[in-house]
């Protein structure tokens, strides 16, 4: 099974926005700022340091539905940027989008609506159980840093997860050029990994997207992390 890293498209035709930036802006005054939203909010906070170690108290929360209203050229598409966002919640997804996913063998998930102000179509912020960099088979990744087209790629070793965080802090634009992670999550059609921010969808998920005419869907077919399962 193959799998690429997906996100939403900055195309202005496709976003109506040129800068590639949001599509949707968060009203934080039409939002009931209750006990559960600040709960929602602080656990969302990148300040907040536990957040993985944490990671299933985010199905423990139910904030009230946070608000927003579309900026002027934007247009609306399956899946939105939207700002300012919430860390680890970075795009809302359509309605349309979130029951197609729902039909394929998915992680656990977590939504949270969102409301768009005039716009009848239901949105939700998405959150997927996440593989924890405790579960990265490092001697079998891949660590790079430098930049495929200047051509100045470098690999280094990296042995468990302390050593990897020490790399990322030194070398802010390095990463994976493969992650090796359990034999587990192998069919599932989307997975999500602590140390990439793009999630990984399966070719035939991706597929079925694209028949269904999702809008906003960008894929990185040849720039994506690659997945090895060990």
């Amino acid at each position: 099974m193959k799998y690429y890293q997906i996100d939403r498209t900055g195309e202005p035709k496709i976003i109506g926005v040129t800068n590639g930036s949001a599509q949707v802006e968060v009203i934080e005054k039409a939002i009931d700022k209750n006990h559960n939203y600040l709960d929602f909010e602080n656990h969302f906070s990148g300040y907040n340091l536990e957040f993985w170690q944490n990671q299933q108290r985010v199905y423990d929360l139910t904030p009230p539905p946070i608000k927003g209203k579309i900026l002027k050229k934007a247009k609306l598409t399956d899946i939105i940027e939207y700002g300012p966002n919430y860390h680890f919640l970075y795009k809302a997804y359509s309605e349309k989008y979130i029951n197609i996913i729902r039909a394929f063998n998915i992680p656990r998930l977590k939504t949270f609506d969102f409301e768009i102000e005039n716009i009848s179509e239901k949105y939700h912020l998405l959150f997927f159980e996440t593989v924890l960099l405790d579960e990265i088979d490092y001697e079998k990744s891949k660590v790079i840093s430098g930049y495929k087209v200047l051509n100045n790629i470098k690999y280094h070793s990296v042995n468990n997860r302390d050593e990897y965080i020490a790399f990322n802090y030194n070398n802010p634009t390095g990463g994976f050029e493969l992650i090796a992670i359990p034999k587990k999550y192998l069919g599932k059609d989307i997975i999500s990994i602590e140390a990439s921010s793009l999630p990984f969808y399966s070719e035939r998920l991706i597929d079925f997207l694209l028949d269904c005419k999702i809008t906003g869907l960008q894929v990185a077919y040849n720039n994506s992390i690659q997945l090895e399962f060990v």
